[in-house]
């Protein structure tokens, strides 16, 4: 698996955009030229969780109700039947949840049939961990690439895609890729004067998690550091001036919904 991951991170992740160009599939990745956002303005997203290993999801709470951040969160309907207490923790504390789907497939791959599957599935399981319905209804593809006949079934499921502008990758890295993670996300806010943050407060299933950790406690899959880069990124974004909250996020990122 550790082979795996590197030869994913060093050799498959630089050429996936031009595959999926390729076989003409869409990215959601976008500039703040494609969602003008206010100026100065960021938004935390976080991808895969919730996520119970470490705490990792609750501390990431904990820092941002320390600073009153309100942020995006694109849960996995698994991870939310595993952990439906820190589902409803959320959205209790303010935050947005974003269907990420039930399976952490790869949307890229899904024919219509699954994704629209996977995409319900996704909605129930969080519907059920919240014991009432998931609004708004916002999404998030899974690997965030995705084929031009999903957004057709999202947009008919009444969905809206939530993008990003600043993503690190950094789901594919570890602790030790912590400060060059905050460097790169810094640069790309900094290049673009605001933006969307992704981030991955889990990775994968709740049972792969538990599987990978065993075999490699400080691999990839220990997302326990994130509460802590995400805390020294506040820190870095608000001594340059950059407004963290104060404006509601779903009205900062409407414009670049689709």
């Amino acid at each position: 698996m550790k082979n795996l991951d590197t030869f994913t991170a060093s050799v498959l992740l630089p050429i996936l955009p031009v595959l999926c160009l390729f076989f003409s599939c869409q990215n959601l990745n976008r500039s703040t030229r494609q969602i003008p956002l206010p100026d100065k303005f960021v938004v935390f997203t976080f991808d895969d969780g919730p996520n119970s290993q470490g705490d990792t999801t609750a501390r990431l709470l904990d820092v941002l109700k320390k600073y009153q951040i309100q942020a995006m969160f694109a849960l996995l309907g698994e991870n939310a039947e595993h952990s439906p207490e820190l589902v409803r923790r959320i959205q209790d504390e303010g935050h947005y949840i974003i269907n990420h789907g039930y399976y952490d497939s790869w949307a890229v791959t899904m024919d219509r049939e699954f994704f629209l599957l996977n995409l319900e599935m996704g909605e129930q399981a969080i519907s059920a961990a919240l014991r009432g319905p998931l609004t708004p209804r916002l999404y998030r593809p899974q690997g965030g690439f995705y084929k031009r006949c999903h957004r057709e079934i999202w947009q008919s499921q009444g969905y809206k895609l939530i993008p990003s502008t600043a993503r690190p990758y950094d789901a594919v890295k570890n602790e030790g890729n912590m400060n060059q993670i905050a460097r790169s996300i810094m640069y790309k806010i900094k290049k673009q004067d605001g933006g969307i943050i992704m981030l991955h407060d889990g990775r994968d299933s709740h049972n792969k998690i538990e599987t990978a950790l065993k075999k490699n406690p400080n691999g990839q899959y220990n997302r326990s550091w994130i509460p802590e880069v995400v805390e020294i990124l506040i820190l870095m974004l608000r001594d340059k001036g950059y407004a963290l909250s104060g404006f509601d996020v779903l009205e900062a990122a409407n414009s670049g919904l689709e």
